[in-house]
Formats: structure tokens, sequence, C-alpha cells
């Protein structure tokens, strides 16, 4: 069944209009017509949705059924990741929100190889992470799709670290005595983990984290790949929030 995002306040009577890219897959691609039923998905809810009618610019459908199902985690993960070369990015985002992480931030570090310094092409790339957290969303039947946010650079997320308090954990390849398992002991309400790119952290990096408080863990013996170590983290951390099975 297709599934489809929307605010809780696009229904109305009942009622929600589909269009943009979700109307265009629903007509060119599953042929939709009247009479299919579509999962609706709100923040708060999930509804089951009978079309009623398609135009070439709307698809109008009656809500039939809502169902009692949340999906999401009761903790919260921002991944933060440093932005990784070619498309790894796209695994990272991918493999994560199906997980249940529920934001990403694309981090520029100190040894970060890739220079979006064109505004045109950062948003190109803002655009495609973000669809694809939609399409993971889909997928994986969650009842949110996980924010993209903007680039941010170590200092500024350094700043909002300090406003909102989180856990913050940093995997990093040079620590050897504090493990996630000693971290995780007493468990918390909301995550930031932060993976360093290809090249790993500077020095100095680790050290401005460590000056907010965060918790610099090693991940074991063996060295990870960047795109490994954000899925690994996070799902350790859901584990012992007993978020996973």
């Amino acid at each position: 069944m297709f599934r489809f995002f929307c605010a809780d306040d696009n229904i109305i009577d009942d009622k929600v209009v589909i269009t943009g890219g979700d109307l265009k897959h629903l007509k060119t691609i599953l042929r939709a017509k009247t009479g299919d039923e579509v999962s609706i998905v709100t923040e708060s809810n999930e509804f089951i949705a009978e079309i009623e009618e398609i135009h070439n610019d709307e698809i109008i459908c009656s809500i039939v059924d809502r169902l009692e199902r949340n999906n999401e985690t009761n903790i919260s993960i921002t991944l933060c990741q440093g932005i990784p070369k070619q498309t790894k990015m796209e695994t990272i985002i991918q493999q994560n929100v199906e997980l249940g992480v529920k934001s990403f931030i694309p981090l520029i570090t100190e040894r970060t190889v890739v220079k979006l310094n064109d505004k045109d092409r950062e948003q190109k790339k803002l655009d495609r992470w973000r669809k694809i957290a939609k399409e993971s969303s889909k997928q994986s039947k969650r009842n949110i799709v996980p924010t993209v946010e903007d680039l941010m650079t170590i200092k500024e997320l350094i700043e909002r670290i300090k406003k909102e308090d989180p856990v913050v954990l940093v995997p990093y390849e040079l620590e050897d005595v504090s493990t996630l398992k000693d971290v995780l002991s007493s468990t918390g309400q909301n995550y930031y983990i932060v993976i360093g790119p290809e090249g790993g952290f500077d020095l100095k990096e680790i050290e401005l984290f460590k000056s907010i408080g965060a918790h610099i863990v090693t991940l074991g013996k063996r060295i990870m790949r960047t795109e490994t170590a954000g899925v690994v983290t996070s799902a350790v951390v859901l584990y012992a929030c007993d978020e996973m099975m």
C-alpha cells in the first residue's frame, strides 16, 4: 500500500489531498485508480484512505479507517555525520532512518574532503538527502520523515549542544578506555552521535567536544569506516534503551 506523509492539519473533514511528487508516483508508477486505498501518515496518527477523485494536479482521498500504530522510538537520536566522499551519505541516511534515527546534521570538519562551497550544489545535495530520508521512511514504515538539516560546522554544533544538553557520543579511533557500554549504563532520552569523515577527527575537535562534556568512546579494537560507525553506534544506543528486540 502506498504510504503518504502529511501534516495533521492537512486532513480536513476526513479528506486529504495528494499533490507533488506523491501525486506523480501514484499516477504514473502505481497507476492508481479510484477505489484504491493508500496509507496516510501524520505525526500523531496513521489512516487508511480511499481514492475518490483523480485530477491532473491532485488526488482527493477520503479517510475510511484510523490505525492505532506508532513505529517511532521513545528516544531521540540525532546523527551528526562528517560529510563523506561520493554517495556514502546517501547510504548512511538510508540505513539510519531504517533504524529509527530522527534527525541528521551534515557536519563540516577539519578533515572533510568534500567541499560544497557553491550554494546551488549544496542545495542539490540537501534535496537529494532529504528525498532519501523520505523514501526510507516509507519503506521502513516510520511515522515521521526524519529531518536532514542544513550543513553545520563543528563550532556551530558545539553551540547548539550547549543549549540542548543531550547525551553526546563521539566515537574516536584513538580512544581506548571509555566504551559505549560504560556510557550507556544509565540511559537518557536525547542523544547526539557525532561521527567524523574518512580522515577522522582532528585532536583539536576532540578537545572541543571534551570541553562540553561529550563522551569520547571507542567502538572496539577494529577501525570502522565512517559509513559503518554511525549505524553501529545508533543500533547500540537503541538496544541499550530497549528500543530493539
